[in-house]
């Protein structure tokens, strides 16, 4: 703990980790213990809005369907014009429950990533699982696309 003499200045510096809020007003708040018997604590507020670094659509994969039935489906990931990067390398975390594919193109003058992602599980269930696509930027190195596959068994047709 630091300590600021009577009469005296310091910095206080508040880090809030600002991952996932991209596009949102947020608020971070202190409470700081004086000596001040008149005022033993100061509550602050910092609140800002978190700027995108990236544009992802959709941002979290939901793919659903019956049992033995390939489903697909495509991430696209745009670098913002402000914080340009390029995908240096992607994994899965346990990649047990589909495939995924990565490509770059341009797209009126713009890079944009397409993430194809299909299932290979067989079995009902819920599955889940996160993509992990690594960045040369200092700024955001690592992107997850979370990836959520539900399948279920299909209904038969009842004969008359």
């Amino acid at each position: 703990m630091r300590r600021i003499p009577a009469g005296g200045e310091g910095i206080i510096t508040l880090k809030f980790n600002t991952n996932g809020y991209g596009g949102r007003r947020v608020r971070e708040s202190a409470r700081i213990k004086t000596n001040d018997v008149n005022r033993p604590w100061l509550d602050i507020a910092v609140t800002g809005l978190v700027e995108n670094f990236v544009d992802i659509h959709p941002p979290r994969l939901s793919l659903r369907g019956p049992v033995g039935i390939p489903l697909k489906a495509t991430v696209t990931i745009e670098p913002r014009e402000k914080y340009p990067f390029k995908i240096t390398g992607s994994r899965a975390r346990q990649g047990n429950y589909f495939k995924f594919e990565l490509t770059e193109e341009s797209r009126a003058g713009k890079l944009q990533y397409q993430l194809a992602v299909e299932t290979m599980r067989q079995a009902k269930g819920r599955y889940a699982d996160i993509i992990y696509l690594d960045t040369d930027s200092s700024i955001k190195p690592r992107i997850q696309v979370p990836i959520v596959v539900y399948l279920y068994e299909q209904k038969k047709a009842q004969k008359e």
